[in-house]
């Protein structure tokens, strides 16, 4: 499991596969090989992997969904062109896609010094990204209706026609981007500061209207704790995502004002390293988690 999380591939493959010839019968190893052929691209064998753990486990719901999104994922990513950089590979379906390809990724470089500068972290390994239409986007990742990309171990978004770059497609790509560096650090993270960050990395600021709103939700006490911040926002609907989003923009942007951006680096650190959110947050910060929740309320009431 380590060389997987070190992304010593090669290793890992071999690790998983010792671990089948003595257990034949248990699914998570083939999960696992699953994982990492996918991450290497190779959906073949990922798929192999995946049916071979779906027959040993045909409860699993979860499973079979994540078999059924890798075909949906291969039908339709199979004959799309690529482009790399040294950092990332841009996957995109057709040649008159080329120049938007070239655009995602000159913007994605800015992004890999932009933010890896301020977070002191630069991905050692390639950062897939793969650019849907709008129907085909919606076809493999089911995302919600408001999303304008997602990252699940790839970035993935809807392009239209895209011809120039634009603020609104460079504040995606850092947003998504952002994802990518904070789940290489570590994928134990608490969405309010997942997101916090990548709204506060794509330029995100609160508006005067959003500050006079929250006071008075503050004043009237119907702020949520952090903590209740913490799952994934994916189910959330209207106002509701509206507000978890902000809500999240709006503790990380008092975090970094308070006590700088690097007290969020090391919160990372201490969750890669198996720290649960609230004994991250009190070693990054040098206060208790409900303390800097309190901060953070009674700041928004000034």
């Amino acid at each position: 499991m380590a060389n997987f999380h070190l992304r010593e591939d090669s290793d890992a493959e071999k690790a998983f596969t010792r671990v089948i010839e003595i257990r034949p019968r248990d699914s998570e190893p083939y999960k696992m090989l699953g994982e990492l052929y996918y991450r290497m691209d190779d959906f073949e064998q990922a798929r192999r992997s995946w049916e071979k753990a779906v027959a040993l486990e045909p409860a699993n719901a979860g499973l079979r969904a994540r078999l059924e999104r890798i075909k949906r994922e291969h039908k339709t990513e199979r004959d799309f062109n690529r482009d790399v950089t040294s950092n990332f590979l841009v996957k995109y379906e057709g040649r008159e896609k080329i120049s938007a390809g070239r655009i995602v990724l000159a913007i994605l470089e800015d992004a890999y010094g932009d933010v890896g500068k301020e977070l002191s972290y630069y991905p050692s390994h390639e950062i897939q990204v793969i650019l849907y239409s709008n129907k085909q986007f919606q076809d493999v990742t089911r995302a919600p209706d408001w999303s304008a990309g997602i990252y699940d171990g790839k970035i993935r978004m809807p392009i239209g026609g895209i011809e120039k770059e634009t603020p609104a497609l460079r504040r995606i790509l850092y947003h998504e981007y952002t994802h990518a560096v904070v789940r290489a650090i570590t994928p134990r993270v608490p969405s309010w500061l997942n997101e916090g960050l990548a709204m506060h990395f794509e330029g995100r600021v609160l508006s005067a209207g959003n500050e006079k709103e929250f006071r008075q939700i503050a004043q009237a006490g119907k702020l949520p704790a952090l903590s209740k911040l913490e799952g994934s926002f994916v189910g959330l609907r209207g106002d509701q995502v509206r507000y978890a989003y902000l809500f999240s923009l709006s503790a990380v942007r008092f975090m970094i004002d308070r006590y700088g951006l690097y007290r969020a680096t090391t919160i990372l650190e201490e969750l890669a390293k198996g720290a649960s959110v609230g004994d991250a947050v009190s070693t990054g910060l040098l206060i208790s988690y409900e303390e800097f929740d309190r901060q953070w309320k009674e700041s928004l009431q000034e």
